[in-house]
């Protein structure tokens, strides 16, 4: 009787370690996945307060080097110093139709998006106040 209840504990403390064993890789798995999806937001929203800044400032009609260095006073740690050959537009004097259109691109260096190339993708169009035709620009971040 006693070694029946020996092999009882032994089944039960087995039993137990292998439950506490699928508890914490379970809350690994999630604590990881919410620090992926807090980067990739990140990555996102400062994609997106970037591209609505040089939207304006270009339709505004500023100077490249001074949207620039706005664009650098606003980004993230995360993201690497932006430069003014980074910022590329374009006139299409084919279309007056009065649009600032600004794509800023980056990517994850992780898996986390689906997808191949795991990009974040911000567009803004605004009114162009300093031309009647449509301007284009983008601009692709480089995380750290």
């Amino acid at each position: 009787m006693k070694t029946k209840k020996v092999n009882n504990l032994k089944n039960a403390v087995v039993e137990q370690i292998v439950l506490w064993i699928v508890i914490f890789m379970s809350f690994v798995t999630m604590f990881f996945f919410v620090i992926d999806y807090s980067n990739a937001l990140k990555a996102n929203e400062n994609a997106d307060t970037l591209s609505q800044y040089a939207a304006r400032m270009i339709s505004i009609n500023e100077e490249t080097d001074d949207i620039i260095a706005g664009m650098n006073n606003i980004k993230g740690d995360h993201v690497a110093t932006i430069e003014s050959d980074d910022l590329v537009c374009v006139d299409d004097t084919s279309v007056s139709n009065r649009q600032v259109i600004v794509n800023i691109y980056a990517t994850l260096d992780n898996d986390f998006l689906e997808g191949d190339a795991n990009n974040v993708h911000s567009k803004t169009v605004v009114f162009n106040e300093s031309s009647e035709f449509q301007k284009e620009c983008s601009l692709t971040l480089s995380l750290n």
